[in-house]
């Protein structure tokens, strides 16, 4: 049965005027106004079902027409539509909940839909109602039983022990089921392929002593090349001495932190300023950020993939040795992203690198996670702790190597602020 023909005939006689404006005051009310990605989605869900088209409110379509998702983009890892939902729930539970919008038209979903249930209050009302009016009912039943007289209750009791050893065979049948699912889990653990997360991040884990994580800055101004060098060399960077972490820092950080510990892994966290380069060789290490941190800079610039300026076209870009004057993985460079939205029209994506290097004379192996602005820092360390989307460099890439070499170029497209899912652009493993 379609969404639309599970709609209650009650939904349809509300006006459609009158719906309109009960949403103009949703959308106006503090619970929404912060929120424009909630404000889109229940205008997009209610206008189509006032125009007859709510069959067409598919995940999918919501994707594409509020969130700007590509028509093909995979629906099983970019959850935007279904966090957005839950997201929109809340609003409205917060909004209905205040005694003030009590008297109001009420605006739910259908269950397992993305359609929207328009009810009057009385409606609304009746419908909590008749829940109470069940658990009353359920409570008078068992009264009754107790002022059975005494044949009806010896059959009430032979009925029991009827009931107790149908219930001692469902147990045993419960028993075996559960046996069953464990088995089958374990067999399926067994054969299924080794986690391609475990596999990046083993050098790491399985070295002896802590882990040293790298953290970023915040940037204060452009970049510099050394010298007058045209590309040649590691950008300098421009030193703010702050307290604060980027807040897409912070997120790489907690997904790297649960993995490591998740491993029994000691870790040793310091900002780059405070890193020397005599740190490296004592431990294996993580660096987090790109160009808030100078020794993702300096630690990546001889590789295939790394962090390049061009001062000419005052542009931050992911330089590829094999295209050394290719600038599609480009972003236009400003001290803060807000900044770069005040310069014309925002950006829609973001650009992130992802290497794990090993160095002989060390011993120790490095990774760094860093996007040209902070989009592509969180969206690259979701990307390195999620399985779902390493098994996609899996497939590419053998990372269960430890002295190799792997980098990953990612692009993210940003919506609301918000990274996407990360898709790979160019893979290498030396």
């Amino acid at each position: 049965m379609s969404s639309i023909q599970n709609l209650e005939k009650s939904d349809l006689d509300i006006r459609p005027e009158a719906i309109r404006e009960q949403l103009e005051l949703l959308v106006k009310d503090p619970a929404f106004r912060t929120s424009r990605r909630s404000v889109q989605f229940l205008r997009y869900v209610v206008e189509q079902t006032l125009q007859g088209a709510a069959e067409q409110i598919k995940e999918r379509t919501i994707g594409v027409e509020v969130f700007g998702r590509e028509p093909s983009y995979d629906t099983a890892t970019d959850h935007v539509v279904r966090t957005a939902a839950v997201e929109l729930r809340k609003r409205l539970a917060v909004y209905y909940n205040d005694e003030r919008h009590r008297s109001e038209l009420r605006m739910s979903f259908v269950s397992g839909s993305y359609v929207p249930r328009f009810m009057l209050p009385s409606q609304a009302e009746n419908t909590v109602r008749d829940f109470e009016d069940s658990v009353s009912s359920t409570d008078l039943s068992a009264g009754f039983r107790a002022t059975l007289d005494p044949d009806d209750q010896h059959v009430a009791s032979v009925n029991a022990r009827k009931a107790h050893r149908g219930g001692r065979r469902t147990f045993w049948l419960a028993a075996l089921a559960i046996l069953l699912i464990v088995i089958g889990a374990w067999v399926y653990r067994a054969l299924r392929p080794p986690d391609p997360v475990s596999a990046f991040w083993r050098p790491l884990t399985e070295s002896p002593g802590p882990v040293l994580l790298g953290v970023g800055d915040i940037l204060n101004g452009e970049p510099t090349l050394p010298g007058g060098n045209q590309g040649q060399d590691a950008p300098l960077l421009p030193k703010s001495l702050s307290s604060n972490v980027p807040y897409a820092d912070a997120v790489t950080i907690a997904r790297v932190l649960s993995v490591l510990q998740s491993h029994g892994k000691t870790v040793i966290m310091r900002p780059e300023v405070s890193t020397s380069f005599s740190d490296f060789r004592d431990n294996p290490a993580v660096l987090i950020g790109a160009f808030n941190n100078e020794w993702s800079l300096r630690l990546t610039h001889a590789l295939r993939f790394s962090l390049a300026f061009d001062p000419d076209h005052h542009l931050i870009y992911i330089k590829d040795v094999k295209n050394p004057t290719g600038r599609a993985w480009s972003q236009l460079m400003a001290p803060t992203f807000t900044q770069q939205f005040d310069r014309g029209t925002p950006p829609r994506q973001d650009y992130a690198l992802i290497t794990r290097v090993f160095n002989p004379q060390t011993g120790h192996v490095l990774v760094v996670v860093g996007g040209l602005y902070a989009y592509g820092t969180q969206a690259a360390g979701e990307f390195i702790t999620n399985r779902s989307m390493m098994e996609s460099v899996a497939r590419l890439l053998p990372l269960t190597n430890p002295r190799s070499t792997i980098q990953i170029v990612l692009k993210t497209d940003v919506t609301d602020d918000t990274p996407g899912v990360a898709k790979v652009l160019a893979v290498s493993t030396e």
